[in-house]
Parts: C-alpha cells; sequence; structure tokens
C-alpha cells in the first residue's frame, strides 16, 4: 500500500481528476473537478521553475558583480547567499494560518522526533553552506558563462545519487544525459587550456570549486526528499517554507563563523568605501543576491517536493544556458566557438533527462490508473 501511496504523489492532480470523472461517470455522477484543481499541479511546477530560473540566474549575475566592481570576501557574499531567510517568516506565519488548507497524502504515520528533525535540518543547512562557499570561489575566479556551463555536472550527480536512493535503473537516456554533461566540462577545461582567458591556477581552482559545489548541492537535493518521503512524511507548502528557513538559518550561522575566524569582518567598512559602484550599490546588491537566493531555494526544494530531485536540478540547470545570454548583455562576458558546443550539450542532455522522467511520467500513471481501477472493481 505504501508503494501505491507514493506513486499517487508523483500524479498530477490533473490525472487524478481525469481518473476520478471516469469512475463518477460511470456511477451517474455529474460532478467534476475544476479547472484550477485539475491544472494546479501544472501552476505550481510552472511558478516554481519561473522562480528557480530567476533566482539563479540574478544571483549569479549579481555575485559576479560583487567581485568584478571590488568585493573580495567570499565569506560575506555567501553569507547574503543564505541570510535572506527572514524575508520567509511572514509567508510561514500566513500558511501557518491556513495549515489545514492541503491535506498531507501519506497518513497514519508517527511524527517524527524533533532531535531527527534538527539533525536533518542541521546536516542539510551545513551542506547548504559549503555549496553557497564552494559557489562564491567559483565566481571569483571564472567567468560566469564558464561557471554556469560547468555547474551543469549538478544532473550527473543528482542522476547518481537518485539512482541509489531511489533504486532506479540505468536507461539510455539517463546514459546520455550523464556522458553528454561529463563531455561539456572536459571540453571548457581544454577550452581554457588552449584559449588561455584565466590563468590556469585560477581556472583550476575555481573550476574544481564548481564541482565540488555540483557535488554538495545534488546531494542536498537528493537527501532533502529523503528527508522529506521518509522521515517528515508531509505535503504541505508549509513544508517547503520551514525546510527553507532551516536550512538557511544553519548554513548562514556555518558561514558567519567562518567570516569572523577568517577576520573578513575587518575590511567590511574598508570594502564598502572602496566599492566601484559605491556604497549605496554595495548595500543593494547584497541585498537582492539575499532576496534571489532565497526565491531559488525555496522554489528548489518545492520542486523537489513537487517533482523530484532530477527535475529540480534539470529545470534549475535551465538556466545554464540563458545565464551566459545575461552576462554578454549586462557584464560583456565572451562567448566563443567551444563554449556554444558546450551549450548545444548541455541542453542536450537536460532534454534527454526531461525525456526520461516523461516516461517515467506516464509508466506511473498507468500503474496508478491499473491499481485504482482494481480497488473500484473490487469494491
Amino acid at each position: 500500500m505504501e508503494e501505491v501511496q507514493q506513486k499517487l504523489l508523483d500524479i498530477p492532480n490533473e490525472e487524478i481528476c481525469e481518473d476520478e470523472n471516469s469512475n463518477i461517470e460511470s456511477s451517474g455522477s455529474t460532478h467534476s473537478c475544476s479547472y484550477f484543481a485539475k491544472h494546479k499541479w501544472w501552476y505550481q511546477v510552472a511558478i516554481f521553475t519561473l522562480f528557480t530560473l530567476i533566482g539563479e540566474v540574478v544571483t549569479t549575475l549579481l555575485v559576479e558583480t560583487y567581485f568584478t566592481k571590488g568585493g573580495k570576501s567570499i565569506w560575506l557574499v555567501s553569507l547574503v547567499q543564505n541570510a535572506g531567510f527572514p524575508i520567509l517568516l511572514p509567508f510561514l506565519y500566513y500558511v501557518s494560518l491556513k495549515n489545514n488548507s492541503q491535506i498531507e497524502v501519506i497518513k497514519g504515520n508517527q511524527e517524527p522526533h524533533i532531535c531527527i528533525i534538527f539533525l536533518v535540518y542541521v546536516v542539510l543547512g551545513v551542506l547548504l553552506g559549503g555549496v553557497s562557499v564552494f559557489n562564491s570561489f567559483s565566481l571569483k575566479y571564472l567567468q560566469v558563462s564558464t561557471y554556469s556551463l560547468t555547474s551543469t555536472t549538478r544532473l550527473g550527480f543528482t542522476i547518481i545519487f537518485s539512482l541509489f536512493h531511489n533504486a532506479h535503473k540505468f536507461t539510455p537516456a539517463i546514459v546520455n544525459s550523464i556522458v553528454l554533461v561529463t563531455a561539456a566540462s572536459v571540453i571548457l577545461v581544454v577550452h581554457n587550456n588552449e584559449s588561455g582567458e584565466t590563468s590556469s591556477g585560477k581556472f583550476l581552482l575555481g573550476f574544481f570549486s564548481t564541482i565540488g559545489g555540483s557535488l554538495t548541492y545534488s546531494l542536498v537535493l537528493s537527501l532533502t526528499e529523503f528527508s522529506y518521503r521518509k522521515i517528515i512524511m508531509g505535503r504541505k507548502f508549509i513544508d517547503i517554507i520551514e525546510m527553507s528557513i532551516y536550512q538557511t538559518l544553519v548554513a548562514s550561522i556555518v558561514i558567519l563563523l567562518g567570516f569572523f575566524i577568517s577576520g573578513d569582518w575587518k575590511n567590511l567598512i574598508m570594502e564598502m568605501e572602496k566599492y566601484q559602484l559605491g556604497k549605496l550599490s554595495y548595500v543593494v546588491i547584497l541585498s537582492f543576491i539575499a532576496i534571489s537566493c532565497q526565491l531559488n531555494v525555496v522554489a528548489s526544494i518545492g520542486l523537489v517536493f513537487k517533482v523530484n530531485p532530477i527535475m529540480s536540478n534539470v529545470f534549475n540547470n535551465l538556466g545554464a544556458p540563458i545565464t551566459p545570454i545575461f552576462a554578454v548583455i549586462f557584464l560583456h562576458d565572451k562567448i566563443k566557438g567551444l563554449k556554444l558546443v558546450v551549450m548545444f550539450l548541455a541542453f542536450w542532455g537536460f532534454s534527454s533527462q526531461i525525456y526520461q522522467q516523461y516516461l517515467n511520467h506516464v509508466e506511473a500513471k498507468e500503474e496508478f490508473i491499473e491499481q485504482n481501477s482494481r480497488e473500484v472493481s473490487s469494491s
């Protein structure tokens, strides 16, 4: 029965309504799901995808602007990527007032112990803090286009993690996706060695920081899904807000310790005064980094809850071919021959994974309808 419930979690409202309506019609009833109810799942996924893309693109461009215009503190820019969680508190309060507006799908399970939940948030928060530090190192030493295209390796790592904890099988589409994103990263290394656009030492530091950030971020998404399905066992929107707040709170505490231990706080006033765009722009840029990051975190967790971590990463990394375009427009970044090839390979890899998710979705739909039909006939 638990497996059937899990399948039901992955079926959009539209298909559940269609199946319900078919059963209702057979019994002679005229009731049907409303248009919004039928498409609610698609609306939610579309909104989360849009917010994820906006958060990813805006954060990347602003962090790069911070460094290119005189910012130097990796710890500071990593801190503001997580310290914006207080802006989610009003949403948490509002959603908590409507705590009964959404019903949990999995029932009959005991509430997990508070210590277990605390441990989950600590682990995820520490890992999320590591992602922010890795990404800050990457954007300090790499061009935006190089960073964005290298970060597509998140998809490969997420697929591998999901294969282990979800017991999925390797399929031609999955293998194709992993090979393509790996080939894209190798081409970027070769391209830098030939073009010399960045010194070898700085490029390697930025490149491996991006790989480390991609690996850690993929682990965060996979653990988020695992803890959500096996420990928290909720399916309310309030779970998304709470997990976002607690993760970023822990990440902020961890990075804040690094900020003070490193001594970066001593140079904060001087850095602000010497910032090329002025003090006001310095504060505005850091503030918008905090806001865009929270938007990205909430949307990414929302996609994990509504779909799965693989698709969350797919939608997140759709910003990879988009961010370089905005970087060319606003930051005058340069995209040459091989980088265009890498963009094509990355998009191809994403397309392969989307196709595989479509096949999984069709299979889950057929199993759900078949199981529902057996239950109706038996009753």
